[in-house]
């Protein structure tokens, strides 16, 4: 048996057609459904935000000492939630994109 060579454009050509085909898996139905779970994860958790600000500011004094640093820190989560949750939304919106949008051949 003799040895085969592979080179890069037939690794590219390979990828890219695996890569193609995992995105075309996806229908824009699929897309729509998930966008819309992410949104309504998006405005649950900006509802959630406003009842968190609204226990912080209702707080009585003699609590605050023994729940700042706790409150603190579920704030910090919940502001860390909604930057990943706005990564993922736009990963998302991009990836449909990328996968609806017209292939053009690399010259």
């Amino acid at each position: 048996m003799g040895k085969s060579t592979i080179t890069e454009e037939q690794v590219k050509e390979v990828l890219g057609n695996l890569l193609s085909e995992e995105m075309k898996k996806v229908s824009r139905q699929e897309f729509n459904k998930t966008q819309f779970r992410i949104e309504e994860l998006q405005n649950s958790l900006n509802e959630t935000m406003k009842d968190y600000a609204k226990l912080q500011s209702s707080l009585p004094g003699g609590l605050q000492t023994l729940s700042k640093s706790r409150l603190m820190s579920i704030g910090m989560q919940l502001s860390l939630a909604q930057k990943e949750i706005e990564k993922l939304k736009e990963g998302v919106r991009s990836y449909k994109k990328k996968s609806f949008s017209r292939q053009t051949p690399q010259v």
